[in-house]
């Protein structure tokens, strides 16, 4: 009898260690830089174009929580709201966001690369920069795949030497997921080296002045699963995730029995100023805010260049149609450093697919809109009748939203890749129609992207129309929450035959949206963050 005790012991010992838990965020170039050896001797480098080695890359591509507007969170009650963001949202409107109601932001500052490499966050300086100028508290976390203490305190010591520049009020927070993944370079750690990592890294944060946080999901942190927890909660704040179906602000907070100090509860929140979704979350302390270590002006803060950027290089002579400025990078947002008129001519180096130039002004590289230059140097802006740009596109500017969800692709065609997705609800700029072709051509995002005309509309308010009942896939259409009874199995297509098409095992408490179900054939229809994916219907429930 103790012997079957035993081995059941052992066995469900086994199980549990072999359960996977990752926390989706709610949160996407030429080759990536090699590193450089900064002062403390760290292999780093600023900036990374090669999205596959980044730690965090799928992280915020699917939302599994409950949709919020931060309109809603009217009623404070002595917490502060607060949004996490990276370089996956984009160009933020920080402005807008402090006039949402949101009082403090935890940027990504920066992530050690499965490549062993420290990178920057190529939005880290402008985030933390705007959201200081716009009254927002700032916090950082730095995304780590330490494999062992001195990795860890090499992340912390690079961290620090990041942010002197700036007033860090809310914590410094170790971010540590995936390390469940065989690909993952953590795979095979244990809770105590994990544990240790942390500790490394936390306890130097604290020595240099900054509060500090661990970042755990709930299901990893709790009990001790996957951390000792206790070891970490004595000296250090506790940020968890738990996306549960019915959340804040209609509750406080989630049943946790261990330190809480910060909850992000839905990773589908919906922020005026951030482009699509946006991880949420509540703090139950409120810091004052914080002065900078350092009294040295912090590095420049431009916006990267869109990812799909692609230049080609030209050595001619060019002029502005009219009047365009120049400006530090290739984006609206960036700094104008000069202008350039009608007749005056520049050297332009290079024509981006973007839709920038690169000019060369007093010595330096600057950037203009490329519709708005010429290398007809006799160009007469008076006598010029032409409505359009040589790409067939007619000039436009206006807002669009997508009829139901639209794919934004870097080219205009259905053979070119996806860049984007549009969803209804979700505003874009359209900046040129081709009637001819029926494409319209995008801002979005920083981006210039392609979509189909007809699947967009500048009704803004436009609602898609759900009365059909039944899909021509076999699916009826429903519009209802559903979690996993255990654990199911999310796939690209309605069948269980190959284990390629698995993109998420969803499970208990963790809500997704069923569109449809073929009563045919026992699939449901999901809603995973935007993308269609499918499950048995009777493993799931309401």
């Amino acid at each position: 009898m103790c012997l079957r005790k035993g081995i059941v012991f052992i066995i469900c010992l086994v199980m549990l260690l072999c359960l996977c838990s990752c926390k989706e965020k709610g949160t996407a170039n030429e080759s990536s830089q090699s590193g450089a050896e900064n002062a403390n001797g760290i292999n780093t480098t600023v900036l990374s174009d090669d999205d596959t080695i980044d730690p965090e890359n799928f992280e915020n591509q699917n939302g599994i929580g409950t949709q919020i507007n931060a309109d809603q969170l009217t009623d404070k009650k002595g917490k502060s709201n607060g949004i996490d963001v990276s370089k996956w949202q984009g160009e933020i409107d920080w402005k807008k966001v402090k006039a949402s109601g949101i009082d403090f932001a935890i940027i990504r500052i920066g992530y050690r690369a499965e490549n062993g490499i420290i990178y920057k966050d190529e939005y880290a300086d402008y985030n933390i920069q705007q959201a200081d100028k716009a009254g927002l508290l700032v916090g950082v976390y730095f995304f780590s795949t330490a494999k062992n203490r001195e990795e860890a305190l090499s992340e912390a010591q690079w961290t620090v030497e990041a942010v002197k520049y700036y007033g860090i009020s809310y914590p410094i927070v170790y971010d540590c997921e995936g390390f469940l993944k065989p690909a993952s370079r953590m795979y095979g750690i244990s809770a105590q080296e994990r544990t240790d990592n942390a500790l490394e890294f936390l306890n130097y944060i604290k020595q240099n002045g900054y509060d500090s946080m661990l970042y755990a999901a709930k299901n990893e942190i709790e009990y001790s699963s996957y951390w000792q927890t206790e070891r970490i909660e004595k000296e250090h704040k506790i940020w968890i995730a738990y996306y549960p179906e019915v959340s804040y602000p209609q509750i406080e907070s989630p049943k946790y029995e261990g330190r809480l100090d910060m909850w992000q509860y839905t990773n589908m929140g919906k922020v005026d100023g951030v482009n699509g979704n946006a991880d949420m979350v509540v703090s139950y302390f409120a810091p004052q805010k914080a002065e900078p270590q350092s009294s040295q002006k912090p590095p420049a803060a431009t916006l990267p260049e869109p990812n799909d950027a692609v230049y080609t290089n030209v050595n001619e002579q060019v002029t502005a149609k009219e009047v365009v400025n120049l400006r530090s990078g290739a984006t609206t947002k960036s700094d104008i450093v000069g202008s350039l008129k009608n007749g005056e001519i520049l050297t332009r180096t290079a024509i981006g697919s973007n839709g920038w130039s690169k000019l060369m002004y007093s010595g330096k590289t600057v950037y203009a809109i490329s519709s708005y230059l010429t290398d007809d140097l006799s160009y007469n802006p008076q006598s010029s009748s032409q409505s359009s740009v040589d790409d067939g596109f007619s000039e436009v500017n206006e807002k669009v939203t997508a009829k139901e969800v639209v794919n934004l692709r870097t080219a205009p065609g259905t053979s070119s890749q996806i860049g984007a997705s549009l969803k209804n609800g979700e505003i874009a700029v359209r900046t040129g129609i081709n009637t001819a072709t029926g494409w319209s051509r995008i801002s979005y995002n920083g981006k210039v992207l392609y979509a189909v005309s007809s699947y967009l509309t500048t009704d803004l308010n436009y609602k898609t129309d759900t009365s059909q009942s039944d899909t021509d896939d076999g699916f009826t259409t429903v519009n209802e929450k559903v979690t996993a009874k255990s654990e199911t199995n999310l796939r690209t297509v309605p069948s269980s035959k190959d284990d390629s098409t698995i993109v998420y095992t969803l499970k208990n408490g963790e809500y997704v949206t069923r569109i449809g179900i073929n009563n045919v054939t026992g699939w449901s229809k999901l809603d995973f963050g935007g993308q269609t994916v499918y499950a048995i219907s009777s493993y799931l429930t309401q």
